[in-house]
């Protein structure tokens, strides 16, 4: 079985359970790992430690919702342009 021809048997999959669940899925794995590491980063670098006292401080919760806001729609957009892409190459231009 050559590689393309694999490869559309699991967009053919992929493509059955809908776009809406793709890019929820493509979302999720991408934002939050990011979101993660760069919230771990960005304490470290602003105060050198990680401890549960910063946690709770409203700043560090404003910044929790900000980074897990943007790595998730960066997600989004990805998976949503990694949909369009696989439609293109398996020769399926769907508008859904």
């Amino acid at each position: 079985m050559s590689p393309r021809t694999h490869g559309q048997i699991e967009w053919d999959r992929i493509r059955a359970q809908g776009m809406p669940r793709f890019v929820l899925i493509g979302a999720l794995r991408r934002g939050i790992p990011m979101a993660i590491a760069v919230l771990v980063a960005l304490e470290l670098m602003e105060s050198g430690t990680f401890g549960r006292h910063r946690l709770m401080t409203p700043e560090f919760l404003e910044r929790v919702l900000l980074v897990f806001t943007v790595f998730v729609l960066g997600g989004a957009l990805s998976s949503f342009a990694r949909w369009k892409s696989h439609e293109s190459l398996y020769g399926r231009d769907s508008s859904t």
